[in-house]
């Protein structure tokens, strides 16, 4: 299970979580009715909890409410206009090196977006009955690759993960990202790709769609690995019917993450998938290609890794007149690029190469 912690000394100074407390009284009531009976996550009464609890509780609905309105850029614009900042990734830079942002930030959530602060609560008085668990970006269980994502404009690291069910995502990934519309050489790729990743010791992830994911994670899950799943949103969780199919299947090992705990009315789904994708890549430390088309979804995972200098790992496909190869030649000429001929390539690479070298290419 996930294990919540945050340590005062090393986030915020207790000055400041008292002039936050100070600021939330008019929500104390709205709090307490609404988590008073999730005595196991929260405690039985707000004001009962210890100062760390308390800030942990009030950071998450921070992140919460600001998530939910960064999405939508008519309100993004109004309050980044209010605190002075040029994007979502500033604001989070900010945040991390003044404590008293937080102060402000709530301050003006109350004032401006009452009602984002009172859904954040909402929201969170769920998730322990859910399973599911919220990680701010604050949190030390925040994945420490996506913290360190470079992203400018538009596309930011996201402010929080919501976790079904909740495990540590401390750890080591590995990314399988291919088409949705596979050959029978793609599956059977796919799926030794994915026993490899987890009998070497590391975590696939990748966005549940059929075909080449699926593949991937039937692999890794027949070897006994644990999977994790980025979805644009939670809730409702809406997945193709091999998808389905796997999750019921593998349910105790399938963690299902997203930066949304609802469906936002307020962008394309287009635009959420794009921005699923962005998770994939900056969560992972290296990039598999299986299958990729030209001009597919996938390009997306495969432009912001290279963008970040990652490893990028492609496997040549066997029919030069598809598709899939005009892909395997326009992401292979680049320098961070592993060319993979077959499955033994694979093999050999993630057993020759430590983790740690790996990891600082």
């Amino acid at each position: 299970m996930l294990i919540r912690r945050l340590s005062c000394q090393n986030h915020r100074s207790n000055l400041y979580v008292h002039k936050i407390f100070s600021h939330i009284n008019c929500y104390s009531i709205i709090i307490n009715r609404r988590l008073k009976s999730d005595s196991r996550f929260f405690g039985k009464h707000f004001k009962s909890l210890s100062i760390n609890r308390r800030w942990l509780l009030m950071s998450d609905i921070i992140f919460i409410a600001l998530s939910n309105l960064v999405i939508s850029p008519s309100r993004w614009n109004r309050l980044k206009e209010i605190l002075k900042v040029n994007n979502v990734d500033e604001l989070l830079d900010h945040m991390s090196k003044d404590p008293s942002l937080y102060d402000k930030t709530m301050e003006l959530l109350k004032t401006y977006f009452s009602y984002e602060l009172d859904r954040a609560i909402k929201i969170l008085s769920k998730l322990n009955d859910e399973d599911i668990a919220f990680i701010s970006f604050n949190s030390p269980d925040y994945p420490e690759t996506l913290k360190n994502y470079v992203l400018k404009g538009r596309v930011y690291r996201p402010l929080g993960l919501y976790v079904k069910p909740p495990v540590r995502l401390q750890r080591k990934y590995i990314a399988v990202v291919g088409t949705r519309k596979c050959s029978e050489w793609g599956r059977e790729i796919a799926r030794e790709t994915g026993k490899i990743i987890t009998s070497t010791g590391f975590t696939l992830v990748t966005g549940f769609a059929e075909c080449i994911d699926v593949s991937s994670m039937i692999g890794a899950l027949e070897s006994g690995g644990l999977v994790v799943a980025v979805r644009p949103w939670l809730k409702p969780l809406i997945l193709p019917r091999e998808s389905e199919e796997i999750l019921r299947r593998f349910k105790e090992r399938i963690v299902i993450i997203s930066e949304h705990y609802e469906k936002p009315s307020v962008r394309s789904v287009e635009t959420l998938y794009y921005l699923r994708n962005r998770i994939i890549a900056g969560i992972a430390e290296l990039v598999i290609v299986i299958e990729a088309r030209p001009e597919g979804g996938s390009m997306h995972q495969i432009t912001w890794t290279i963008k970040q200098k990652k490893p990028l790992a492609i496997y040549r496909h066997p029919d030069p007149k598809s598709e899939y190869y005009r892909a395997f030649e326009k992401y292979s000429r680049y320098e961070q690029t592993i060319i993979l001929e077959n499955i033994e390539d694979l093999k050999e690479y993630l057993k020759n190469i430590s983790k740690s070298v790996l990891f600082n290419c």
